[in-house]
């Protein structure tokens, strides 16, 4: 029944399609006037990342199209577009005709892009066809569709992260899975681990490990293999897990996550640590340093196939030279809690130049595994080189310095001397003396020659220096300076030269000025933390103009960072001054405190001064009125170096100090300061001599650390002994600073011979105490014992039978009463 049905259908349609076609032939219309409609319009709404199947209405205006060939044009829209196919509503087969009154539609595919943002986007359908006349017809049709919700971009997480041993010198299996967090696939996913500076390696090949791509919330486990090199150090370390992948434009794109794993000490694994080292004290150029390092076992098993080798930034003509011929020193084999000495043969270049010299050495060791352990080991010699600062350049002291007139005058002449001492062990070849930073401003030479040539001056020379000069009409009042350049052969530097109390009214009869005219602290040493009150003087130079209306601001910031190092602990930093009459002085003391954690550095302070006088015209730039003076002065602050030595203790292992054997000097260390303790270095003073070097070096020790240090010594007194450790660093400006601590111990005498011990007597052949002679000979001893052996036993045998005899009877009598 339902096949006879549909078959009635299709020829129904068939006939009135015929009949269509008949009719249009009969009536044709112009090809231009043909075009398609949309009967029933709407906006299609689409999701990204969704293929749907859309049905565009469509019918033909003028004339039908036949022939029809239908391509879309999604140009400009996140869609793939299948091809067009034309469809009549009941049949289904394709079309070839566009009919003017039947229902047909359009059909294709539109694959939305999973990263398609919200927005309106037409998709054009272009037609092309023939009229009933073979006229040719182009004509379009709009489809709109829209966009309303966008997809969440693909987002890569590492989660579920595990691994097994953490062992140090071992091999660690890490595992964790990577999900995709977003609502858009990730594609072409690589996975990397940025090991850093945890000391653990990859143990596989490939750098980058390629998964599969990541859809919406999949997860993706992923299996590594580790090493953990016997350098790590135990404690937190940081790996960071990098994923990269390409969004479906291609786009290239990184998520990265740290992942933190505990690493544990191998408590199996040796440990070879430096302990005490010692070299020829006052080492110079050319000498042998003499090294002698102590290496010390402190791992739990032993350290096999040691070697030591010098590194080779240490290597060079301005360092260390090598007095062996092998790549390293070979060592015995250390067991645990074992100690060796090693002398390391070292020569100090004659070029290398004086002050602590670093010192890298190489210790590498292996386990009985086989396992490579690396432990670097830096020391700091301190290296002799007279006349030559530490960067290398000879030391020129400029001293003595005169100025003729002692009060110079704008516009007038100057006179400049001053003695030029060469305290270098080397002399200077070719120097010569000229003048830098001049300016129309300050100084004018007299002579045009553009230096003073001197020659040689030798090691240990001075020579007197006399430059004329003319001051120019606008130079300031007051203190002014004169920089001397200076070059020889190898070399050049600079210094600057004070002129004092320069005078000059010319051209300015009607502006005063005010200089600070002198400033101290009302503490010798200002500290890092500390408050103090800052003196100064504000004075106007002017012979008869005043200055009014001034203001005065003190600051004071570090160059480095622009922190204020000086700050008011009361009120404001500006104070207010009515007038200052010509020649007259204003005083003015603030409370100041210096940064707790301020470095050791010389600090400048500045001083604004704003001020107003009779007669003032206004800035033609700005239209303001005033004048406004900066002067920068400097402050020196010291830094806050609190080292302390406590728990200072002196003992012996036998129990007992004695005078003359070896003893031991214990203490701790601390740098209760805020700034780092460098190169710190301890000895040992007083009645007691050290048998394990002069020095014991402890190294950096940072702000709120500790370090403690042992020392061998021999108490050369007996009694009460004083001694002192003396501790010697350098702050941050690079000074050497010392500090002590005094200690005393009680100290016993040597072991001598007993007073009462007779001299004369043979200790070879000693006489030796005879015994006691016996009360009985040994025959009548036993007699006696045989005499009481043959009484006592019938004695006892006849008691023992009385008393069971009595045992029984009183049984018998108790059994008949």
């Amino acid at each position: 029944m339902k096949k006879n049905t549909k078959r009635f259908v299709t020829c129904f349609l068939s006939a009135l399609l015929l009949l269509t076609f008949v009719l249009a032939n009969s009536k044709p219309a112009a090809a231009q006037e043909v075009h398609v409609i949309n009967p029933d319009p709407e906006i299609i709404v689409l999701v990204p990342g969704e293929t749907t199947k859309v049905k565009v209405p469509i019918r033909a205006v003028g004339s039908y199209i036949s022939s029809p060939i239908i391509l879309a044009d999604a140009t400009g829209t996140p869609y793939t577009v299948s091809q067009p196919v034309l469809r009549t509503n009941g049949i289904d087969v394709p079309m070839n005709i566009i009919y003017e009154f039947l229902d047909q539609y359009v059909e294709f595919d539109v694959t939305v892009a999973e990263t398609a943002k919200i927005g309106n986007y037409p998709i054009k359908l272009n037609i092309y066809g023939t009229s009933p006349g073979d006229e040719k017809v182009t004509t379009e049709l709009v489809v709109n569709t829209q966009i309303l919700q966008e997809k969440e971009p693909a987002q890569l997480t590492v989660n579920k992260v595990t691994y097994d041993n953490t062992t140090i010198g071992k091999n660690m299996n890490l595992s964790f899975t990577v999900k995709n967090e977003g609502e858009i696939t990730a594609r072409n996913v690589y996975v990397s681990i940025d090991y850093g500076e945890s000391g653990m390696v990859a143990g596989y090949s490939t750098k980058k490990i390629k998964v599969e791509d990541v859809a919406s919330k999949k997860e993706v486990p992923i299996n590594l293999p580790i090493r953990i090199l016997p350098t790590a150090s135990p404690g937190m370390n940081t790996i960071t897990v990098n994923l990269t992948y390409k969004s479906e434009e291609g786009e290239n794109i990184t998520d990265s996550q740290d992942i933190y794993i505990s690493l544990k000490a191998n408590d199996s694994s040796p440990n070879l640590v430096l302990g005490k080292f010692n070299y020829t004290n006052k080492a110079k150029p050319g000498e042998k340093l003499g090294l002698v390092l102590e290496i010390k076992n402190d791992g739990a098993n032993t350290a096999y196939r040691p070697r030591l080798s010098v590194d080779e930034s240490s290597i060079g003509t301005e360092n260390f030279i090598k007095n062996y011929y092998t790549d390293y020193i070979e060592l015995k084999n250390i067991k645990s809690n074992n100690t060796i000495k090693v002398e390391v043969p070292l020569t100090i270049s004659k070029e290398a130049k004086g002050g602590l010299k670093e010192l890298k050495l190489n210790l590498v060791y292996f386990d009985q595994q086989g396992v490579e352990y690396k432990a670097p080991v830096t020391i700091y010699p301190f290296i002799e080189a007279e006349g030559i600062s530490q960067d290398g350049t000879p030391v020129i002291v400029v001293k003595n310095v005169k100025q003729s007139p002692s009060k110079p005058v704008a516009g007038g002449r100057l006179e400049v001397s001053f003695d030029m001492e060469n305290k270098s062990s080397i002399g200077l070849s070719d120097l010569k003396i000229g003048l830098q930073d001049l300016s129309g401003d300050t100084f004018i030479p007299v002579e045009s020659d553009p230096y003073k040539y001197i020659g040689e001056l030798k090691a240990g020379a001075t020579k007197r220096i006399t430059i004329p000069l003319k001051l120019s009409e606008n130079i300031q009042e007051g203190l002014n300076t004169l920089t001397i350049g200076y070059s020889y052969a190898g070399g050049s530097d600079k210094v600057d030269i004070p002129v004092l109390n320069v005078e000059n009214d010319l051209g300015s009869a009607s502006k005063p000025r005010l200089i600070v005219s002198d400033y101290n602290a009302d503490i010798e040493v200002i500290k890092a933390g500390s408050v103090f009150n800052f003196n100064f003087e504000v004075r106007n130079t002017h012979s008869s103009v005043a200055a009014k209306n001034i203001i005065i601001s003190v600051s004071g910031k570090s160059p480095q960072d622009q922190s204020e190092i000086f700050t008011v602990t009361q009120g404001s930093n500006s104070f207010f001054v009515s007038k200052i009459g010509p020649g007259e002085t204003v005083s003015n003391t603030l409370e100041l405190k210096a940064k707790s954690d301020a470095a050791t550095f010389a600090y400048p302070l500045t001083v604004s001064i704003e001020y107003e006088y009779d007669g003032i015209e206004p800035n033609p730039t700005t239209g303001q009125i005033g004048e406004k003076e900066e002067h920068e002065l400097t402050l020196q602050v010291v830094e806050n170096a609190r080292p302390v030595v406590d728990y200072v203790q002196v003992y012996s292992y036998d129990g007992q100090v004695v005078m003359g054997n070896p003893a031991t000097v214990y203490f701790d260390f601390f740098n209760m300061g805020k700034s780092t303790l460098n190169n710190v270095i301890a000895t040992i003073e007083g009645d007691f001599t050290s048998t394990s070097g002069n020095m014991y070096f402890i190294g950096n020790v940072n702000a709120g650390e500790s370090s403690s240090a042992e020392f061998e010594v021999i108490p050369n007194i007996e009694g009460m002994a004083q001694g002192i450790v003396k501790i010697t660093y350098e702050d941050s400006n690079g000074d050497e600073q010392v500090y002590t601590k005094e200690f005393e111990t009680t100290v016993m005498g040597e072991m001598t011979w007993d007073p009462g011990f007779d001299e004369g007597s043979d200790v070879f052949n000693p006489m030796i105490p005879e015994p006691k002679k016996a009360i009985l000979p040994t025959w009548a001893f036993i007699l006696i014992q045989v005499a009481i052996f043959a009484i006592f036993v019938p004695v006892t045998r006849k008691v023992i039978i009385s008393l069971y005899k009595s045992r029984l009877l009183k049984k018998e009598e108790e059994m008949y009463q």
